[in-house]
């Protein structure tokens, strides 16, 4: 999570701020008084006394904003957020265009954890007034926190203009911009940061993290010997940390026996350890710690797969597109064209775009968001036809839908930099998109499929040793990695769209001819970058960077066999997608 700081440009401290006041009646002598002597009592701790003197001043005048303020002040000194929120809700109403009473909201929202909440202040605070740097910086952090990194950093950026260059801000982009794999924009706003700030840690481990992503191992190695000193005057370590540096180099043992070391490792380090285990050969120990590690970061993260709300929207998606009649939109021709490249979490599709990304007239877009956002569009755009009530939908919606959709993703792909028109095609490789490709298939009739299938069971084990969250968090358990795996398969066969399928196992073995195959899909020639994308200076943000770094190899092909008696949960569940990939086990 990023850290964040308050500008205050020209305004003081709450406790001394000066008095200001709606009614101009209320700049009396008496009340300057009383709300001074509020405002001393609070500062010297006395909140009881503070908040009698305002209560008593509001009693006279209930739009007194001084008053208001400290009310809102003394209930949160007191532990009561829902107080202090309703009184700077109060603030806001009586002077909507003041700075302060929306900045302390959000900051307030964010400390409960509502998020949502938080930015909606914030988009109400810049549309108030957008030279509002605090609202900016707010904005772009939790932006960035949810994920949405490309209008973060627009809003991180705006920050940085009103405020200038505070090396907390610096820090805040640089993590956003090394998060969306732009590490040569990222690393001068890191090293910045590092030198404002030498005793704060997080910019120093983001910065020693961009090195290793970059491949530049040395120097990844110096600056964290530094944020090692750094966190054990502070109370705490960068073992994990290190242990993956050592992980991309010939001395990854030493990386195990750092965490063969730690009496207690967080989920993620159990993670690291359980990868680091399964390269040694000691499968037993590292299945147990991607066992622990995925449950610590559930019972961490509160996360659980609906396994009955999946199934619920599964059947009403069936429902829906075997019934509703919906006319496609006409493809648009002068933008860049998406690739849809499909397939579960783990199963090669990071490789797959980091080879399409390598050509020249493709520009990759990671793991896109948009997809579920038509999704929910659609369910807004037909008043909830989509997806339980297909019989609902009127001739009209039956006619514009499609292009309503596709219009969307399309600005959307414009905001995030993807329409850029010496490109012809762009990656979306979100994992899971098929779940709603039928929509995908309205809203660009033409675009590419690429299908990514690989060994369902390589898929578990990979699976199991990584974080991730897609799948409505499907992948915190075995049993649920893999029903979610055979419901979407089934899904998709239902669905019955042509997509090319590229298959890991295949690929591997014949590079040259499967890359042909897939850019005879595209309708591009192949280029000579595209089989040596492992050298390509593009950083794929993604869990799998570090594989798609390396030459092709056939490493990940079989790993099951290892596995055997831990996968016979999910071989049960997985018989039918077997079969139907043409696998055997």
């Amino acid at each position: 999570m990023s850290r964040r700081v308050r500008f205050d440009g020209a305004v003081t401290p709450a406790v001394c701020r000066p008095i200001e006041s709606v009614w101009c009646s209320l700049s009396s002598v008496e009340t300057d008084r009383r709300i001074a002597a509020a405002r001393a009592a609070f500062g010297a701790g006395r909140t009881a006394e503070a908040e009698r003197i305002a209560a008593a001043v509001l009693a006279e005048r209930g739009d007194t904003l001084d008053a208001i303020e400290l009310m809102a002040l003394a209930r949160r000194a007191a532990g009561d957020g829902a107080g202090a929120e309703r009184w700077l809700r109060r603030a806001i109403a009586v002077a909507p265009g003041r700075r302060w009473p929306h900045d302390d909201l959000a900051e307030l929202l964010c400390e409960a954890g509502r998020a949502v909440e938080a930015e909606a202040v914030c988009r109400a605070a810049l549309a108030a007034d957008r030279d509002n740097a605090n609202a900016a910086m707010m904005l772009g952090n939790l932006l960035s926190e949810r994920e949405e990194l490309v209008e973060g950093a627009v809003w991180l950026r705006h920050a940085i203009a009103l405020a200038g260059d505070h090396p907390q801000l610096l820090a805040n982009l640089g993590r956003n911009l090394q998060r969306q794999g732009a590490l040569d924009a990222a690393e001068p706003l890191l090293r910045k940061a590092v030198a404002a700030m030498p005793d704060a840690l997080p910019p120093l481990a983001w910065l020693a993290e961009l090195l290793e992503q970059a491949r530049r191992f040395d120097e990844a190695a110096t600056m964290l010997d530094r944020a090692g000193r750094l966190a054990k005057a502070q109370g705490s370590d960068v073992t994990l940390q290190r242990a993956a540096l050592l992980s991309r180099t010939a001395e990854w043992r030493a990386g195990l026996a750092l965490l063969d070391a730690e009496p207690e490792l967080s989920g993620a380090a159990l993670l690291q350890r359980g990868r680091l285990r399964d390269r040694a050969g000691r499968h037993d120990e590292a299945w147990a710690d991607f066992i622990r590690g995925k449950a610590a970061l559930a019972a961490r993260s509160g996360r659980r797969y609906d396994r009955a709300g999946v199934a619920r929207l599964i059947t009403d998606l069936r429902t829906f597109f075997a019934a509703a009649s919906l006319a496609p939109a006409p493809v648009r021709a002068d933008v860049p064209q998406p690739i849809f490249i499909l397939g579960f979490p783990r199963s090669g599709t990071t490789l797959t775009e980091q080879v399409l990304a390598s050509h020249s007239r493709i520009r990759a877009g990671g793991e896109l968001p948009f997809v579920a956002e038509l999704a929910a569009i659609a369910e807004q755009r037909t008043a909830g036809a989509f997806p339980a009530a297909p019989d609902r939908l009127d001739p009209h919606m039956r006619a514009t839908l499609a292009t309503d959709l596709r219009d969307h993703y399309l600005a959307r792909a414009a905001a995030f930099g993807l329409l850029d028109r010496d490109a012809g095609f762009f990656t979306d490789k979100m994992p899971l998109n098929e779940l709603y490709l039928p929509l995908l298939r309205l809203a660009f009739p033409a675009a590419p499929l690429v299908a990514v299938k690989r060994h369902p069971l390589d898929v578990m084990v990979s699976a199991m040793s990584h974080d991730f969250t897609h799948g409505f968090d499907c992948g915190y358990r075995l049993e649920d990695a893999a029903h979610h795996f055979a419901v979407i398969d089934a899904l998709v066969a239902d669905y019955e769209f042509a997509a090319h399928t590229l298959v890991y196992e295949r690929f591997v073995a014949a590079q040259q001819g499967e890359t042909d195959a897939l850019m005879a899909h595209i309708g591009l020639p192949t280029e000579p970058a595209q089989l040596a994308f492992h050298e390509s200076r593009r950083f794929a943000p993604t869990p799998s960077y570090a594989q798609v770094q390396e030459p092709l190899n056939d490493r990940s092909i079989g790993r099951w066999k290892n596995y055997v008696l831990y996968l016979a949960p999910a071989r049960a569940i997985l018989r039918e997608a077997i079969a139907r990939g043409g696998y055997v086990v």
